[in-house]
C-alpha cells in the first residue's frame, strides 16, 4: 500500500534540515545541578596543571604548565 503523501514543508524538513540539525532536544536546559566537591577539586587541579593556548591557526588546545622553579 502506498505511503500517504506528505506536505512540502515536512518533506523539506525531513530531507534537508533533520540530517543537519538532528531531532529537537526536549528537556529543561536552564535546570542544572550543583557541582560536587569531587568535581570542584578536579577542576582546581586541572586549572593549576594545564593552560589553554591558542595556536597560530586559531585552534585552542591544552598544554601542561611549566614547573615553578625551586629557589
Amino acid at each position: 500500500m502506498a505511503e500517504p503523501r506528505r506536505e512540502r514543508g515536512m518533506r523539506f524538513t525531513e530531507r534537508f534540515l533533520l540530517p543537519v540539525f538532528g531531532p529537537a532536544q526536549v528537556g529543561d536546559r536552564t535546570r542544572g545541578h550543583a557541582a560536587s566537591a569531587e568535581d570542584r577539586e578536579r577542576e582546581a587541579a586541572l586549572r593549576t596543571t594545564l593552560e589553554r593556548v591558542v595556536g597560530p591557526d586559531g585552534r585552542a588546545y591544552m598544554v601542561e604548565r611549566p614547573a615553578e622553579p625551586q629557589d
